[in-house]
């Protein structure tokens, strides 16, 4: 029997959005990087130099777009858009504090909460993970950043680790443009490391 040719996917975070800064739901809110998600962009696009990506692609929101942009440029590659990769529509959350969702009776760090307007887990899980079995057909044996969202990227973890409904839990918070590496053979999907953000050790501190 013939093996099938593995695939690495590495998932990065975009870099801090305006939204990330004021601690409040974009969602599917097109809320751009700020300076300091820009100069996250560019160490983390340093510390993925010597990663040989075949291609890079993203969701078609700006801050995730404009983070892949800066990693691309590295590897002289353009940045392929997939609006299924987008983050959770979180319906009447948008804008709106983080804190606000501990008040919902159905909050917890392991769940899964849908606003009113929003979608379901069901949802975002169906598009994103198709979204990502398509990418890698079309690249058996390819290496590819796929640049994303905190939300969807652990939507998609969850997923590929059996864990759903429930939601896996980190054992520290996930920072922007940090890394998950996943690999598969186009069938089983294997999770590598999680969350990994020791490149922004070499970021520059906030602008005060």
């Amino acid at each position: 029997m013939t093996s099938r040719a593995e695939t690495a996917l590495y998932l990065v975070r975009h870099g801090e959005s305006e939204a990330n800064a004021a601690k409040r739901y974009a969602g599917q809110s097109d809320s751009p990087l700020t300076a300091r998600g820009r100069e996250q962009a560019k160490v983390v696009a340093a510390a993925l130099r010597a990663t040989l990506f075949d291609r890079v692609v993203s969701s078609d929101l700006s801050r995730a777009h404009d983070t892949a942009e800066i990693i691309a440029r590295e590897h002289g590659l353009d940045v392929e858009v997939f609006p299924e990769l987008r983050e959770i529509d979180v319906g009447e959350a948008a804008g709106r504090a983080i804190e606000d969702a501990k008040q919902r009776f159905d909050w917890g760090p392991g769940r899964f909460v849908q606003w009113p307007g929003g979608e379901s887990l069901e949802q975002v899980r169906d598009r994103a993970v198709s979204a990502v079995d398509r990418i890698v057909a079309a690249s058996p044996g390819k290496t590819i950043c796929i640049v994303g969202h905190g939300g969807v990227t652990r939507i998609l973890i969850s997923h590929f680790m059996g864990l759903l409904p429930a939601l896996y839990q980190h054992h520290s918070p996930t920072e922007n443009t940090n890394v998950t590496v996943i690999r598969t053979d186009g069938l089983m999907y294997r999770v590598e490391s999680l969350f990994e953000a020791a490149h922004l050790a070499e970021e520059p501190p906030p602008a005060i």
